[in-house]
């Protein structure tokens, strides 16, 4: 079988990260990505390499699809906290759905994968990097908006909210209560704020 057309290869890639999201690098075996794809082993070989390849080229579509498509509602005119509130409302709902037990694949990856895989363990910073460098453009954004105070340390309050987020996927993954994620969030914005009371908690 020739290599896939682009279509194809997107869709194989979707299913490959699906897969990888729920069992993890290890657990997953070659021929469940075969039976997943609809590749066999022959093409996905042509395709991507190996096993090792198409789990990076995963990463790279989560990273690209999934995480980044997230982050883009920070960049939603109008108040800045009140956009990062909608974030972590879709990800609390994400993980209590159709995400749950999920966790985060860059997260998980990161715990599996980092301490013995250097190259993926770069690509892995890299994504992470975007995601604090989403928050930092957010939280300056506030400040300007007069929601954050200036004098706090925008590159520091960035990487609490990495923090936080990669905290929540890996609760949510390991025991998805309600009640947990959502006072994860409230403190962790009340941090942001310097608001010991919070504002308005996430809907319910």
């Amino acid at each position: 079988m020739a290599r896939p057309l682009s279509y194809e290869r997107e869709a194989v890639l979707e299913q490959a990260m699906r897969l990888f999201w729920r069992q993890g690098y290890e657990a997953t075996s070659v021929q469940d990505l075969v039976e997943a794809t609809g590749l066999n082993r022959a093409s996905l070989y042509n395709a991507f390499g190996d096993k090792r390849g198409l789990f990076l080229a995963a990463i790279e579509r989560y990273q690209s699809v999934t995480s980044c498509g997230r982050l883009s509602a920070l960049e939603a005119e109008g108040p800045a906290l009140a956009a990062l509130r909608r974030y972590f409302e879709e990800l609390i709902a994400f993980s209590l759905g159709d995400g749950r037990r999920l966790g985060c694949l860059m997260t998980n990856s990161a715990i599996e994968m980092a301490p013995r895989d250097p190259d993926c363990a770069e690509r892995l910073r890299d994504g992470l990097a975007r995601v604090e460098d989403a928050f930092y453009r957010l939280v300056r954004r506030a400040q300007s908006q007069g929601e954050i105070a200036q004098a706090r340390d925008a590159r520091a309050l960035a990487r609490f909210l990495l923090g936080l987020v990669q905290g929540l996927r890996v609760l949510a993954r390991l025991d998805p209560q309600e009640d947990r994620l959502r006072d994860l969030v409230e403190t962790g914005l009340s941090a942001l704020t310097g608001n010991a009371t919070g504002t308005a908690p996430l809907d319910n």
